[in-house]
């Protein structure tokens, strides 16, 4: 009976199948072997693909269900076939794998991918069962492969296809309930989509970082936030990525296979390996200063990773100095990222295991710790999968380089400090589960995806810069943490992100210019206070649901809304500085759309709130806005912007200053004045002074400077001072060089007005008075000159020549306060041998130029 029912069963699909097959003999006129080929397709079983890296060319067809992370490596093709449904089911999995590149199940396509799919026959990729929270897959990603997908859907994803420097083309698919439609990202990209829709997303299509994408006949329907969005990281002022050298030319001291080390072993010269040699439990592997350690490339399983590599259970100590670093590198003649495992040091916690000075580079995980106290300084990882990998330890790492690797470092359940590093240049930067985290003054920057990403753990996030990242910094499922005095700025989409967090605090950070939203919240209870939210591109806050306090922030210069709600609770939001902005367009709530909640904004300050800048030196653009607390010297980076917004006020504490080699931008308005002053208020001297020297052209207008040793001192650089004042300080402005434009300003009450040595330039409608001494030109005065201006009531000079300089000055049409010139003027008439003033002709009376 079971017999005859199986064979029902059977004989009902062959007639389905039959007729769909005869449908598209008839109405697609196909040919009589594609006909056959159909057929034979719908008889074959459904695959299911646990997750793998395929090892040859591959043909999907029928009903495919992917339960894990796919690989499609380089030199390898998958094919799917027109029908084809490809069902995601997400993985429980912590997605440890360096080579994969989303913590969601994804497929990663470093060689090629081919979806043939027709109109009649679509290639599907949808989600299958989830649990709770399970509600998306990765995506199609596309990392320096390519990809050619006809007549396919792609749903659920994060991102429907993500292409980093590869190739893609899409022809009349579908892209749709996706949080991104198509990503794509780099300058090596291009992609091509036409005829297809792209709908339901929340964005549609972004390009980043100067991909080239083009799009032909392409309908964009319903995407929530945007259907298109574009941006370009601007540049980080860094040096030169570190690199240490060593000699290739060493003779091979030791050569070792599969093999133990007993008691202590030291390394020197140059070591090749060809095998795990392990580290046992007593045993001690130190390296000394100089070793090259090399490593060739066996790979038995044909997955293009490396499985040669060090393995240690013992002690292990790497101390390279500056002059003789220690590298570990691929032995083979072209080196490749995963050409040799890693640095895996396990259950090694009785003492601590030290770098210093190393290069790790060509690994699939440099370092990989497992229960073990290991301390790197002063190292570099770079162009590995992965730079350093590790859980249940306790680590320390300082003053190192992550960069231009797959992934630049990840740990769980661990005790870290990380200090003063640079993750720059990789897929991913940083990401830390379950991790006690003190993290502080490192650069996360240029990295494709975040910054740093962190879930759960208790960390405090001090004194970090993220920049030019796709995110900056997300914080997910995260209860207690503190994140003070951090720069978020320049980041292609958001700056910083909190979801599902509790008892968090975001206190004095600098977050702006991020090119969609400064901060997002969703679902967080969060303390918002003291910080600098400005210039970023749509929200400075961005909320969907949000319990706690925004209070006391300055929030300015946002480009649609201070505040964007986006749910139905209420959010307070009082107390804030708004500069003068129209608090009805600058908050987005219930007013705007009934079926949201209310931003209670009132009572809010009139005045902006003191923020301390807590870096010394600015590496990339940077705005100040409000009121601004400067306890240390801060240096600009050449090619760097500092700019400063109308009504900014900058205190400087005493002997504290600027100094540029970049740019510095402050124009202020009439009725909005830019200020530098004094914190203490002491007098002439109380602070500092900014000094550009040999930077990029800058501009002061409507500025004013008071009690400083020197207001404006510059060298070689192009400077406009326009509409500026300067009072009661050592020295109102000197130069040297230049080209340096004076107009419209009034140096008064200061010991000396101006200042100039070989100076080129101009100074012209300006007040000069009630200095000891208003102009001194030290040497070379013939270099600009001194028109239209009112020079009086100085109390020495209006105008002195310094005994070196023997050339004449300019400086005529000026008012001297008196109809005799020379009583005001120390030259060559005083001291013979210098230059001469000619200052004929001269106003008869006071030209109408404001002295205040």
């Amino acid at each position: 009976m079971k017999l005859i029912t199986l064979f029902k069963a059977v004989f009902t699909k062959l007639r389905n199948i039959i007729e769909q097959c005869c449908f598209f003999f008839t109405e697609c006129k196909v040919t009589m072997k594609t006909f056959f080929y159909i057929f034979l397709l719908c008889l074959l079983p459904a695959q299911t693909v646990a997750g793998e890296a395929l090892t040859e060319d591959t043909f999907w067809h029928g009903e495919v269900t992917l339960s894990d992370d796919l690989l499609v490596p380089s030199g390898v093709t998958l094919t799917i076939a027109a029908g084809t449904t490809i069902i995601i089911n997400p993985a429980k999995s912590t997605k440890i794998d360096p080579e994969y590149l989303s913590h969601y199940t994804e497929i990663l396509v470093h060689g090629s991918l081919r979806a043939e799919g027709t109109e009649l026959q679509p290639v599907l990729f949808k989600l299958g069962k989830t649990d709770e929270g399970d509600d998306r897959w990765a995506g199609i990603i596309v990392d320096n492969g390519e990809a050619y997908l006809a007549g396919s859907e792609i749903r659920d994803a994060e991102t429907g296809i993500y292409v980093v420097n590869g190739k893609l083309k899409v022809d009349g698919s579908k892209l749709s309930g996706n949080r991104y439609g198509i990503v794509a990202q780099g300058e090596a990209t291009q992609a091509l989509i036409q005829n297809s829709l792209i709908s339901d997303n929340d964005y549609g299509l972004l390009t980043l970082n100067k991909a080239s994408l083009q799009t032909e006949e392409v309908t964009f329907r319903s995407n929530s936030k945007k259907d298109v969005h574009e941006a370009v990281r601007q540049t980080v002022m860094l040096n030169d990525f570190p690199e240490y050298q060593l000699s290739n030319e060493k003779e091979i001291t030791r050569f070792y296979k599969d093999e133990a080390l007993a008691g202590q072993t030291i390394w020197k010269g140059r070591i090749m390996i060809d095998g795990i040699v392990r580290v046992p439990t007593e045993a001690r592997l130190i390296i000394l200063p100089g070793t090259l350690v090399e490593f060739l490339k066996k790979d038995t399983i044909g997955d293009g990773i490396g499985e040669n590599g060090l393995l240690v259970q013992g002690h292990f100590i790497a101390k390279g100095t500056p002059q003789q670093p220690i590298i570990f590198r691929s032995a083979e003649t072209t080196r490749r990222m995963g050409d040799w495992d890693a640095i895996n040091i396990l259950g090694s916690d009785r003492g601590q295991n030290i770098m210093e000075f190393c290069q790790i580079e060509d690994a699939y995980r440099a370092l990989h710790f497992h229960f073990s106290n290991v301390i790197v300084t002063n190292s570099i990882l770079r162009h590995n999968f992965r730079g350093a990998q590790f859980q249940e330890s306790l680590v320390e790492l300082r003053e190192s380089y992550f960069y231009r690797n797959k992934s630049g470092i990840q740990a769980r359940d661990s005790e870290m400090v990380f200090r003063g590093n640079l993750v720059a240049d990789n897929h991913t930067g940083a990401n830390f589960f379950r991790v006690n985290l003190e993290a502080y003054d490192n650069i996360f920057t240029n990295n494709d995806l975040e910054g740093l990403r962190l879930r759960e753990g208790t960390p405090r996030i001090t004194k970090n810069m993220f920049w030019g990242n796709r995110y900056g910094l997300l914080v997910a499922d995260a209860v207690y943490g503190e994140y003070r005095e951090n720069f978020i700025a320049g980041n292609l989409e958001t700056g910083i992100s909190l979801r599902n967090t509790d008892h968090i605090k975001m206190v004095g950070n600098f977050i702006q210019q991020n090119t969609i939203n400064g901060i997002n919240l969703l679902d967080s209870r969060t303390i918002i206070q003291g910080n600098l939210i400005s210039l970023n591109g749509e929200r400075g806050i961005g909320v969907q649901s949000f319990s706690g306090r925004i209070e006391g922030n300055n929030i300015t210069g946002n480009g649609l809304y201070g505040i964007g709600l986006d749910g139905e609770s209420d959010v307070s939001a009082i107390n804030n500085w708004w500069a003068d902005s129209d608090l009805d367009a600058e908050i987005f709530d219930s007013h705007d759309d009934p079926g949201l909640g209310t931003v209670t904004y009132q009572p809010q300050n009139r005045v902006p709130f003191e923020v301390v800048w807590p870096f010394e030196e600015i590496i990339s653009d940077v705005s100040w806005a409000g009121a601004l607390n400067v306890p240390d010297n801060v240096e600009v980076a050449a090619g760097a912007t500092l700019h400063l917004l109308p009504g900014t006020a900058v205190y400087f504490g005493p002997e504290i200053g600027l100094q540029s080699h970049g740019r510095i931008i402050a124009d202020g308005t009439q009725t909005k004045r830019i200020q530098f002053l004094s914190k203490e208020k002491r007098g002439p001297g109380s602070w500092g002074e900014i000094l550009i020297d040999k930077g990029d052209a800058s501009s002061f207008s409507f500025c004013d400077f008071s009690n400083a040793t020197w207001g404006l001192h510059l060298h070689f650089t192009r400077v406009d001072v326009t509409d500026c004042l300067f009072t009661n300080n050592e020295g109102g402005l000197r130069f040297r060089s230049g080209p340096v434009t004076i107009e419209r300003s009034v140096f008064k009450n200061n010991r000396i007005g101006i200042r100039s040595m070989r100076g080129v330039g101009t100074i012209e409608n300006s007040a000069i008075l009630d200095n000891e001494i208003g102009i001194f030109i030290r040497e070379k005065g013939s270099g600009f000159t001194i028109h239209k201006n009112n020079m009086h009531d100085n109390e020495r000079y209006n105008l002195r020549l310094g005994d070196f300089n023997k050339e004449n000055v300019d400086a005529r049409q000026n008012w001297w306060g008196t109809h005799q010139p020379l009583e005001t003027i120390f030259d060559d008439r005083r001291e013979p041998g210098i230059g001469q003033v000619e200052f004929d002709p001269f106003a008869l009376e006071p030209l109408p130029i404001p002295d205040e």
